[in-house]
């Protein structure tokens, strides 16, 4: 039978009908789908992202749709062989995994977005009733008849808020009132009163005390208020300059002494760093103020809880309590200079970020070394490039203890800290952390640079690409013991320096104005760098407070006392909390009222 009747005859069935072909390759039309599928979604999504500029976008669309377009036409009409056809979906199946992941990778970038340039939509003020660790109270029923001290004159309406909430629950309790925090803190140690009522943003100005260091692992809190007050874009608005992409502009990073969200109320402001960033020069001034730098206080005016008399003075760190911009507008009014932009972040924020990027790289100089952490009494850096995680780089960024200048050196270790994120940011190593990354920075900080500023930006500089150069001022400061507004008390703080305050504002001028900041120059005298003999170490002290035993360990007393964790909305860990800086003034006398 000729060739031609017998492959005839295959195709022909018992009933004289043609066999349909058997579809063999439905992975290509598969893939050939997904190709055509997730290279739209991906156009629609760059598109809609909104940060890369437009000729940018026609060229990645272009190149994408071409090398789609090669591909699929070589897999369906070149590719015959079997070892060509393998080959050849080796390559589509490469593109299908790349257009996937980045699809992923522009979905989390818009969702991050949309996170990050939304203020919160409430703040919460709680405020505690808490007794001593060995009370017999364990819940709010047991308040039944017992003293709870107030500081009515300091925090009159969270205090009425909470003993109305008792009062709402048909709790019969007597009440101490108390002129300041201190008075109240040293009868609840007396066993004065049964508990008190305190507002969580004091909390943190307790930990500074070296009286009421320990307060965390003392005390229980057996009840709660929680009062949420709506966020309006204009309880922080910016003064924004007329194109970000051109025009040089300043923003204060404000690092909050807390952890957890940044929707709990306001908390110290840790770290004070302002960015002054010039566009057109690809230049980034970084300069650090000091926490404790005794300042005016410039204090919301229309918000009656948290205003405060003219000429108030306090450390820079409790204008954190009164919220970002409070904190803006002290740092313009002390260095006479004017911020257009704030970002918010918090202790939670850098440990997630560095943990996110699988860590950072730290060079530790001679002077900039450390033993033991403060902060976590975990062994601390020697001199040499270090590997961190995120605990390790918070740490050393508020370490301050173990350096003869102290808190002069912390600012110093984080504006390291912070170029060690920004260099990990834009390397190599993103690729593989992006979605980690995207997810820490969702919820690491917040600002009130808008939308179309940040897209303008980004948009900049993915069109330009500039080599940015990061120079860096820190203000050095004495110490000095002044009464501070927030706490009602004398405290120990840092002297405004007016020499470095000057010099501080014009280099931050000159780089609003094209120059270097270097241009500058600094008669303070102050060195920018740590001296050799810098580096005093934290063994001994935190062997005298009991933290550490004569081998460098912690503790059993100590190991058993941080096993504790307070839990207020979003919990810490006591250890976090060792900062004896202040010497309270005490004063004897309190006020008694039955303000029940």
């Amino acid at each position: 039978m000729p060739k031609k009747d017998v492959k005839l005859s295959q195709n022909v069935n018992g009933n004289g009908k043609r066999k349909k072909k058997k579809n063999k390759r439905p992975i290509s039309k598969f893939m050939t789908i997904f190709i055509i599928v997730s290279l739209a979604l991906l156009i629609f999504q760059i598109i809609k992202l909104n940060l890369l500029p437009t000729k940018l976008i026609i060229l990645v669309s272009v190149v994408l749709i071409l090398l789609a377009l090669i591909i699929l036409l070589i897999l369906h009409f070149k590719a015959k062989g079997f070892i060509s056809r393998l080959l050849m979906g080796l390559v589509t199946l490469c593109m299908c995994i790349g257009l996937a992941y980045g699809n992923y990778f522009v979905y989390k970038a818009d969702s991050t977005f949309d996170v990050v340039i939304s203020l919160a939509d409430s703040k919460a003020t709680t405020t505690s009733i808490v007794v001593l660790k060995a009370s017999s109270i364990n819940k709010e029923a047991e308040l039944k008849g017992k003293t709870i001290g107030t500081i009515v004159k300091m925090d009159e309406e969270a205090t009425e808020r909470m003993l109305k909430d008792l009062d709402s629950d048909n709790i019969k309790y007597k009440t101490k009132d108390y002129s300041t925090l201190d008075d109240m803190m040293e009868a609840f140690y007396d066993g004065k009163v049964d508990a008190i009522c305190l507002n969580e943003k004091y909390r943190d100005i307790l930990h500074e005390s070296e009286a009421y260091f320990n307060f965390q692992t003392d005390s229980r809190t057996v009840h709660q208020n929680v009062h949420y007050t709506k966020v309006e874009k204009n309880d922080n608005p910016s003064n924004p300059v007329s194109d970000i992409s051109k025009d040089g502009f300043t923003i204060l990073v404000s690092g909050n002494d807390s952890y957890g969200t940044l929707q709990d109320s306001n908390t110290r402001s840790d770290a004070n760093l302002l960015l002054t960033v010039n566009p057109k020069t690809g230049t980034i001034l970084m300069t650090s103020i000091p926490r404790d730098y005794y300042v005016e206080l410039v204090c919301p005016s229309d918000d009656d809880e948290l205003a405060c008399p003219e000429g108030s003075y306090d450390k820079l760190t409790h204008s954190g309590l009164m919220g970002v911009k409070s904190t803006e507008e002290t740092i313009e009014k002390a260095l006479g200079i004017k911020i257009n932009y704030n970002v918010r972040i918090n202790f939670s924020s850098v440990v997630n970020l560095v943990d996110a990027l699988d860590g950072i790289d730290l060079d530790v100089k001679k002077g900039e070394e450390v033993d033991v952490f403060y902060t976590n009494s975990q062994p601390g850096l020697s001199v040499g490039k270090h590997h961190v995680d995120g605990e390790t780089a918070l740490a050393f960024a508020r370490e301050r203890h173990a350096y003869a200048d102290g808190d002069n050196q912390r600012v110093r270790n984080q504006q390291k800290v912070f170029k060690a994120i920004f260099k990990r940011i834009i390397s190599p190593k993103m690729i593989t952390n992006y979605g980690k990354f995207m997810d820490a920075i969702a919820v690491a900080f917040d600002t009130n640079l808008s939308g179309d500023e940040i897209s303008k930006f980004v948009k900049y500089e993915l069109d330009n690409m500039l080599n940015w150069k990061i120079e860096s001022y820190a203000i050095v400061a004495e110490p000095d013991y002044q009464f501070c507004y927030q706490s009602q008390s004398y405290a120990s703080v840092v002297a405004q320096n007016d020499v470095m305050n000057e010099v501080a504002k014009k280099k931050i001028q000159a780089v609003l104005k094209g120059k270097s900041s270097t241009t500058v120059k600094d008669p303070s005298g102050y060195s920018q760098t740590a001296s050799e003999d810098n580096a005093v170490g934290n063994t001994e002290e935190l062997e005298n407070m009991g933290i550490l035993n004569s081998s460098g360990n912690t503790s059993s007393e100590y190991e058993e006392d941080s096993d504790y964790e307070y839990d207020y909305n979003q919990g810490y860990d006591d250890s976090e909390y060792y900062n004896p800086d202040d010497q309270y003034y005490q004063e004897d006398t309190y006020e008694e009222s039955d303000y029940h």
